[in-house]
């Protein structure tokens, strides 16, 4: 049995330098973030391939992915489930997961392209970031293997599934029912600030009945109906008008957690980042094996200060391969326990 299903986008990503006059000879503006078609995608990357030759092996991504990949590197029994393409990204982001031992339990798919974005960055490290959702575009819920959840001990599922196609918000929801259904708690991981104020209705149904939501300051926020620039403290006072249990990271700030009438924050030491992608996940996945390890909320967020303080000090979303996970883990746990002391 896996201990933890997973539910979000097969995606790679590769980081590029680049200079404004590249990027708007790609049609592209210098510092914005954007979803584009699969064949504009593809007609960007033949560009740049044909400009630089061979471009740099493509790494994991996606929000949940990267909080399944720390879980499963941590000991946890987890497996992923999306829809790649069977094509040379689907194969790499599937190679990717068993070597995190995290099974992929979906089945990648013959002629569909795999979503994969560019990060591309000037000296002064603006970045341009352009990605496509390719196959997973596809969600629907015969895609999803609903056997595999009721059989889980927790689902965590992305909220930013919801946009993938015109059939990810229905299997989105056959995921939350078939968990409701064996009475199997759901982890809901919010999304882009849009994202969450499109899909309202599922945001604001399901958002109370999730073991917790777990998102940053803005997409907090939105989800309690205040604009993405309000204070932690507006956003504290809405979620204790709700029964929503939540877990909020703060960047730099640290986390702030509320559960039942429990409300924490746990401040971080300041870290001078190399690349914040990636952060709030780890910190997720590093919340729920302190939590399953029995630990208290405030020890959890103080774990998750810590691991998401190793993340931002590399390059890219997740923690280099060689980096010893469980090493870490045991550590920040240690430490953590003497909080409550």
């Amino acid at each position: 049995m896996t201990s933890i299903v997973a539910l979000g986008a097969v995606t790679v990503g590769i980081d590029l330098p680049s200079s404004h006059a590249e990027l708007r000879e790609l049609g592209l503006t210098p510092g914005t973030a954007s979803i584009i078609p699969v064949e504009r995608m593809e007609e960007i990357r033949r560009a740049l391939e044909k400009n630089r030759g061979t471009l740099p092996h493509p790494t994991s991504g996606g929000s949940v992915g990267n909080t399944a990949n720390l879980l499963a590197r941590a000991g946890i029994s987890c497996g992923f489930m999306g829809v790649g393409g069977n094509d040379p990204f689907g194969r790499i982001f599937v190679a990717n997961c068993a070597r995190a031992s995290l099974k992929f339990l979906s089945k990648l798919e013959d002629g569909a392209i795999t979503g994969y974005d560019f990060y591309l960055y000037d000296d002064a490290d603006m970045r341009t970031i352009i990605l496509t959702h390719g196959a997973n575009a596809l969600l629907s819920p015969a895609r999803i293997d609903l056997e595999a959840i009721q059989r889980s001990e927790l689902v965590l599922l992305d909220g930013i599934a919801l946009s993938f196609g015109p059939e990810s918000e229905t299997a989105m929801l056959r995921c939350v029912q078939a968990a409701e259904a064996a009475n199997v708690p759901f982890v809901l991981a919010l999304a882009g600030i849009e994202i969450v104020d499109s899909y309202r209705d599922f945001f604001d149904h399901f958002a109370p009945k999730a073991q917790m939501v777990a998102g940053n300051l803005e997409q907090a926020a939105v989800l309690v109906g205040l604009e993405p620039e309000a204070s932690l403290e507006a956003v504290r006072i809405k979620l204790a008008e709700t029964s929503i249990d939540a877990m909020v990271t703060l960047d730099a700030g640290g986390a702030f957690a509320r559960f039942g009438d429990e409300e924490l924050i746990m401040p971080t030491q300041k870290i001078e980042a190399v690349d914040s992608t990636g952060a709030g996940d780890n910190f997720l996945a590093a919340f729920l094996v302190a939590r399953r390890q029995g630990l208290s909320v405030r020890q959890a967020l103080a774990v998750g200060n810590v691991v998401a303080g190793e993340v931002i000090q590399v390059k890219g979303a997740q923690l280099p391969l060689g980096f010893d996970v469980p090493k870490l883990m045991q550590e920040a746990m240690q430490n953590a326990k003497s909080l409550d002391d």
